[in-house]
């Protein structure tokens, strides 16, 4: 089989395991992908038809937003992620499926939540001076208990000590602030319902078996009596909703899926749908036959991909998504940015949860780490929001690249060495270049492919620093052919690669200009369980075929530091060995034996890129 990691469309087959499996009875000639996405596939639900062009128009809003706020809060906050003193080893909000917590149990938390401290408009004041602009609130989580006044289910907010519709309030605050409103429903999981079944093997593990037993389940009973009731509930008695967050669909069937795109579509047109409406399998084209209209990766997980549709990565301010009292891993402000800018430019949204006590307080550290980004997001607002994504295939060492029409922003996390930065690949003439923050003109020299820029006169900021690149077309052109970089290095990102799947064989060729010795050297990422982080490189030997040798490749855990994009994840340097390039011209470089598997649950190496550094005597 042939796969090229050039082709987004195909990459994500590979990044995100899809593999293709049969529903259920009603579609097992169908594989997940084809009943998932596709409109044509036999059903008796009909959806609304929407055109391409009006889909792209009502994706705009959330597409130049690039920023949201996820909040998880519910009964679960209470417990704070203990429960007879015994620590949940697992995310919060999941503590009654983790510790075995009977419902009649769990359920008396409803008589102490009280959350008086809760106010919806210094929530949302928060989430603008963080710099976001929408905001997605879990009107009902996995526990089955709802945030709002639900007529269907006497399990909500309205019968506890608080009594109060939270969803109302916040929605209004956000309506009186500016900012998009979304929900977060949980379609498929629900531990209070006695007819929440999502089906066999790992699957059982997401359901109540305290409680109930799975062979006396019946979804159809769940979804009727609960799941699209209240759906319809929080799309009708809340004015205009932006955003629906569906989550963990996994075992619902093609036509369960569809019956929940026709409620959502028929009562909110112009809603937003997640990807996680069913199984967590991510498109290769992008078309108005798919029933989401964005695509969700794994959490807190970014693998750098140009993906082919719009798509959104949901990450944490720590290391849960519901509040937990012994969690004191902060992502700071640096970080928080690191991951929005890394999104931004390929083309992807960032919303960054929040998980509120159970009084309705926001911890002091979240706030204030937002705060802090939200004022470099104050001063650089200009190379986020409105922007797409970075015109090269590939990546660099200092930071991310964003655009608009006739502007490249150059957002730089790590200064370069002897401050001086460079492009490689760009065409376009330069007219001017300067720092974003304000306005000092900044030195350049642009010779072929190649842009110098002296940033030994830039100030630089604790965070990042913007630097504007301003040319005459409105797109710049580029070079996509690589090519060894002005101070001799050569960078071969795994996204630039050719990866013959079935021969575990990924490839690149490039350009050398100034021959000599190099240490071959490749990095790759930890990735699974954010909690318990795995590093594949051991797992695997292989080869490096270039220039007419082979060299055996072993991997070690030669150097790591922190992923400033993944938080919780290390990025692992293995050094391989020497090679000498004696003359100029056009090389390749093969990696065999290795199965590449970027995405955070697939198998595989990590691979993020192989570098070729000059040797200096």
């Amino acid at each position: 089989m042939y796969f090229s990691y050039k082709n987004s469309a195909l990459c994500l087959v590979l990044f995100f395991g899809l593999f293709s499996y049969s529903i259920n009875a009603q579609t097992k000639s169908l594989s997940n992908l084809e009943a998932y996405y596709y409109q044509h596939t036999p059903s008796e639900v009909i959806l609304p038809f929407e055109t391409q062009e009006e889909y792209i128009d009502r994706m705009q809003w959330w597409k130049d937003a690039k920023y949201g706020m996820f909040i998880h809060w519910g009964l679960y906050s209470l417990l704070a992620g203990e429960h007879n003193g015994e620590i949940t080893p697992k995310i919060a909000e999941w503590i009654q499926n983790t510790l075995k917590i009977p419902l009649s149990e769990y359920k008396k938390l409803m008589r102490e939540f009280d959350p008086k401290n809760f106010n919806a408009d210094n929530w949302v004041s928060l989430a603008k001076a963080a710099g976001m602009k929408y905001i997605v609130l879990t009107s009902k989580h996995h526990d089955g208990f709802a945030l709002f006044d639900s007529k269907v289910s006497d399990y909500n907010i309205m019968h506890t000590a608080y009594q109060k519709d939270i969803v109302k309030a916040l929605k209004e605050a956000c309506k009186r602030q500016g900012l998009k409103f979304g929900l977060y429903y949980s379609h498929m999981i629900d531990w209070e319902h006695p007819d929440a079944y999502i089906g066999e093997g790992k699957l059982t593990e997401r359901m109540n078996t305290v409680d109930y037993d799975p062979k006396h389940m019946d979804r159809a009973t769940y979804l009727n009596e609960k799941s699209f009731p209240q759906l319809r509930e929080i799309l009708s008695n809340y004015g205009n909703i932006d955003i629906l967050w569906f989550d963990m669909g996994a075992g619902l069937s093609n036509d369960e899926i569809r019956k929940f795109v026709k409620i959502t579509r028929e009562l909110q047109p112009k809603i937003i749908i997640s990807s996680r409406i069913g199984d967590e399998v991510a498109p290769t084209i992008l078309n108005r036959a798919m029933l989401f209209d964005y695509f969700t990766p794994s959490d807190n997980y970014f693998t750098g991909d140009d993906l082919a549709m719009p798509w959104e990565m949901a990450g944490t301010t720590n290391s849960s998504w519901g509040y937990r009292k012994d969690d004191h891993e902060w992502r700071k402000a640096n970080l928080i940015i690191n991951s929005l800018i890394s999104t931004s430019s390929r083309n992807g949204n960032y919303l960054l949860n929040v998980g509120p006590d159970a009084t309705g307080n926001i911890p002091d550290e979240a706030i204030k780490n937002l705060l802090q980004a939200g004022k470099w997001l104050q001063k650089n607002s200009e190379a986020v929001y409105n922007t797409t994504g970075s015109p090269f295939p590939w990546n660099y060492d200092w930071g991310y690249v964003t655009q608009k029409p006739k502007t490249l922003y150059l957002n730089i996390f790590d200064f370069p060495k002897k401050n001086r930065l460079e492009l490689n690949g760009l065409l376009s003439k330069v007219t001017s270049i300067y720092t974003l923050a304000n306005g000092a003109s900044i030195d350049f020299e642009q010779t072929g492919r190649f842009l110098e820029i002296d940033l030994s006169k830039t100030h630089k900021d604790a965070i990042a620093t913007v630097v504007v690149v301003n040319f005459l077309e409105e797109r710049p052109l580029i070079s996509k052919d690589i090519s060894q970089s002005k101070d001799n290095t050569i960078r071969l990102d795994r996204i630039t690669s050719l990866y013959l799947k079935d021969e575990f064989q990924s490839s690149w060729t490039f350009k050398i200009n100034t021959p000599g010795t190099y240490r071959i050297q490749l990095v790759s990422n930890e990735k699974k369980r954010h909690s318990k982080p795995v590093w594949e490189g051991s797992l695997q030997k292989g080869s490096i075929r270039l220039a007419g040798k082979i060299i055996p490749v072993q991997l070690s855990r030669d150097s790591e530091k922190t992923n400033a994009s993944l938080f919780f994840y290390k990025e692992i340097t293995s050094i391989i060995d020497t090679i000498t390039l004696n003359k100029k011209g056009t090389y390749s470089l093969q990696l065999n034996g290795f199965q590449i598997g970027a995405g955070k649950w697939t198998n595989g190496l990590g691979l993020d890129r192989i570098e070729l550094l000059p040797i200096v005597n």
